[in-house]
């Protein structure tokens, strides 16, 4: 019987211990919700400063956009603009800096850039918002002439990390993704084979 009772004050003893320790966790995470939580509430009240000095403070995703790209417009819902939070691209359209764009003579937003390029990246983007995580689209395309100008316009905007299967930006291969890439590329001009390591800076390359 002394045994018994030995042994149930010791499960008792870890019971209450364990118990201690996990109302001890919950509480530091209830701490740090509550910081998190009040740093979005302060980041939130800027962007609604920065919005009333300079741009909408009325913006809203049903808004209906028209951009005059290089010449071309091009229009959307802002909320396929934004589609990326956190991106360049999800700042410029988010309303926050509408009075500090360059606009044309209609008052619509004018940017210098290569219109068949950025219609691809909205096109893209609507596709995105249209389009189910199980089956996501495809890429932006353009012509051959204009994919460096492409790749140049996602990473101006902040989407290369957003897009899938986009030109690396780099000419260093580091993972098995980008060996698939370059031979989805290659085989597209019937131009695929093996390919030799030239150089490897770990002990584990890719293969």
């Amino acid at each position: 019987m002394e045994e018994l009772r030995v042994a149930n004050n010791r499960l008792t003893t870890v019971c209450n211990d364990y118990e201690r320790d996990f109302k001890s966790q919950i509480a530091e995470l209830d701490d740090e919700e509550s910081a998190i939580m009040g740093r979005l509430d302060e980041l939130n009240q800027k962007k609604l400063e920065i919005a009333r000095a300079n741009g909408d403070v009325g913006a809203a995703d049903e808004d209906f956009i028209e951009v005059n790209a290089g010449g071309e417009i091009v229009a959307a819902k802002r909320s396929t603009l934004t589609r990326f939070r956190g991106t360049r691209m999800e700042a410029l359209f988010s309303g926050r800096w509408d009075r500090k764009l360059q606009q044309d003579s209609r008052g619509r937003i004018f940017l210098d850039i290569n219109p068949a390029c950025f219609r691809a990246i909205v096109d893209y983007l609507h596709e995105v918002a249209i389009s189910s995580e199980d089956n996501p689209p495809d890429p932006p395309r353009v012509e051959d002439e204009h994919k460096r100008i492409l790749h140049y316009q996602l990473k101006m905007f902040g989407l290369l990390d957003r897009v899938p299967g986009e030109m690396p930006a780099s000419n260093i291969v580091k993972s098995v993704k980008e060996v698939t890439r370059l031979h989805e590329w290659l085989g597209e001009d019937d131009a695929d084979g093996e390919f030799s390591l030239l150089y490897c800076s770990s002990r584990r390359p890719v293969r």
